[in-house]
């Protein structure tokens, strides 16, 4: 064999070997340059997390929170719907814009009768772990009874949010309870033991008799007013249901046409608030507006919310 063909047989593998140590370095740069785009990537996506995490994790939970919401509310309009399902067909429609603050009442493709109102102000309430909304409900009702002078029993909720509105504490008066009217604490017994002596214990009681709040200061009893907040040093006082302190009159105005779940359209003591979104969740009408409503709605009449 000829020498010249040795040395290009030996070229050609030192060629070779040398393009495959290039392609073996250009491989592993590539694996380098991968590793450091995956390392920067990861350094991104900790400083998104360090920054934005736990915003992101409120939404998500806020937007699941908002969805349980309007599946409650889905299920509380078709519970309203199979109740309201053999109610008589009257003919007239009473619609309720949330957006305008406005209440019409349409007949025979007319309407009859057009006034300012008042719906829910949308904001939430944390109580015993669950976030209450306080919105007025969308969808298709019926009115299912109509009061004349209705009473207003307010929900625990009511008492929570004017103590936090207050900086107050919210203390719950049970039948057998006896709390101190000066401080809202639990009320020693005054009366028994070497403490007597000495004029100790309290002195001024607030508890139950006969189904009513009253005061007991030192033997002397005295029934609290009905329909009144009860406070006691820092405390508002929860006073059980079916206590006359727990009703409250002319709150609801004269007349209501009850919705269901809670919900109604009636009249109000703060006729100033009308045109806005301040209630929580009922519509308030003024007083001559509500009357007026009142006399010419039935019992079934189709009320529509959006």
């Amino acid at each position: 064999m000829p020498r010249w063909i040795g040395l290009l047989g030996s070229w050609a593998l030192l060629v070779l070997a040398l393009g495959l140590a290039s392609f073996a370095v250009a491989g592993e740069w590539i694996n380098m340059r991968d590793l450091r785009r995956l390392d920067r990537v990861d350094v991104v996506d900790k400083l998104i997390a360090e920054r934005y995490g736990n915003t992101a994790a409120a939404l998500r939970q806020q937007q699941q929170q908002r969805t349980s919401e309007i599946n409650a509310l889905q299920g509380k309009v078709a519970d309203l719907e199979r109740q309201t399902s053999d109610l008589p067909d009257t003919g007239q429609t009473i619609l309720v814009s949330t957006e305008e603050n406005r209440l019409y009442v349409r007949r025979n493709g007319q309407t009859i009768f057009e006034a300012v109102c008042a719906t829910g102000k949308g904001t939430t309430l944390a109580v015993d772990g669950k976030t209450l909304v306080f919105d007025t409900p969308i969808g298709k009702f019926h009115i299912l009874a109509k009061d004349e002078n209705p009473l207003w029993v307010p929900p625990d909720w009511h008492y929570v949010e004017e103590a936090r509105r207050n900086g107050m504490r919210v203390v719950h008066l049970n039948p057998g309870d006896a709390i101190d009217a000066d401080t809202g604490q639990p009320a020693s017994s005054g009366g028994e033991g070497v403490w007597s002596w000495f004029g100790g214990g309290s002195r001024r009681v607030l508890r139950i008799k006969n189904n009513t709040v009253v005061e007991d200061d030192g033997g002397s009893e005295r029934e609290l007013p009905p329909g009144k907040t009860i406070v006691a040093g820092n405390a508002i006082i929860v006073p059980p249901v079916t206590t006359p302190q727990r009703h409250f009159e002319k709150v609801l105005g004269k007349y209501r046409l009850e919705l269901g779940s809670g919900y109604g359209i009636h009249g109000t003591d703060e006729p100033d608030k009308l045109g806005r979104s301040v209630s929580h969740g009922c519509v308030r009408l003024g007083d001559d507006d509500i009357a007026r409503l009142y006399q010419m709605a039935n019992v079934g009449d189709e009320v529509i919310i959006y």
